[in-house]
């Protein structure tokens, strides 16, 4: 197995900051696929949006890893927890794609971002971890911002509810996450994932096939090639950086999401989907800060437990 390692002679502390920087820099650029695949979604459908999102990611994942890290380990070890895995994200993206066709991005994110709450609350059952009142405050306050961007029975919206159940798919995503990583290497893993997605997603994106124009094929690219490199990026900050540290940079999502929506589609979140999304903002730092309290997020393998970055 090799695998190129560009920490090896600096110091913890210049390690830190490379780490620091190489999440911060994933966590800005990502959004930029979503607003790419909400633009895409004005003339396609969110299935072959998602579809063409994973078959672009696949074919630059698969030849930069197969050249740059050679692993020997055998899938076949965790096929059924890396297929539902994967099974969730797509499920989980496929909702956010949906729902970004209907709602600003900002909100949608909001309702993506509940899934580390959701999963600190189901992990107790689930994986038989402790069930804190520090876990319950934060799931408690993660659902009540939900309610604040769904508003059942005030001004539903279709969107909100797809944003939300994104989540939902996201926690049970991060809950496989964590009985995967400690058998599955990242890399390994993210190919599967590229390779498990598209095939999953073939079928109905031939169901809702429609043809692509070259400057939706140029977007397709970009969009493939950003997802590639933010996860590439975040695998690299792991390397150099404790999760502790790591983990809350993902809310920086947020801030381009919101620039994007309000600088392409002139959209922003109203006054009480603004306060959902930090009340659900708020619920994934709590869970941030009892877990690192608790020692749980000291090594490196802890980023993949708790918190992740949107999927590919």
């Amino acid at each position: 197995m090799s695998h190129p390692n560009t920490s090896v002679g600096k110091s913890p502390a210049a390690r830190s900051a490379m780490g620091i920087a190489l999440m911060s820099a994933a966590a800005l650029v990502v959004p930029l696929v979503d607003g790419i695949a909400k633009l895409l979604g004005a003339s396609h459908s969110p299935y072959f949006v998602a579809w063409a999102r994973y078959a672009t990611a696949s074919l630059i994942v698969l030849p930069l890893t197969l050249l740059w890290y050679r692993s020997a380990y055998d899938v076949r070890r965790d096929f059924v927890a890396n297929a539902l895995r994967t099974m969730l994200t797509v499920g989980a993206m496929t909702c956010f794609f949906f729902a970004i066709t209907d709602i600003p991005l900002a909100t949608a994110f909001g309702g993506y971002f509940l899934g580390p709450g959701l999963a600190a609350l189901v992990a107790a059952p689930v994986l038989g971890e402790q069930l804190t009142p520090a876990r319950l405050g934060a799931a408690g306050l993660g659902l009540v911002g939900a309610s604040l961007i769904v508003r059942p029975g005030v001004a539903l919206q279709f969107g909100s509810l797809l944003a939300v159940l994104s989540g939902v798919f996201f926690a049970g995503y991060l809950i496989t996450t964590r009985l995967t990583a400690a058998t599955t290497p990242p890399v390994d893993t993210l190919r599967f994932q590229c390779v498990f997605g598209t095939l999953l997603l073939t079928p109905v994106a031939l169901w809702h096939w429609s043809s692509p124009t070259r400057a939706d094929l140029l977007l397709m690219a970009i969009m493939g090639g950003i997802s590639a490199l933010c996860h590439l990026m975040v695998i690299a900050a792991f390397r150099c950086a404790e999760a502790s540290v790591l983990a809350p940079l993902v809310y920086l999502e947020l801030v381009t999401a919101t620039l994007f929506g309000q600088l392409v589609f002139a959209e922003l979140p109203d006054g009480l989907a603004c306060l959902g999304v930090a009340m659900i903002v708020l619920s994934g730092l709590l869970i941030w800060r009892s877990e690192y309290r608790r020692g749980r997020l000291g090594d490196k393998r802890g980023a993949a437990r708790l918190m992740d970055m949107p999927d590919l």
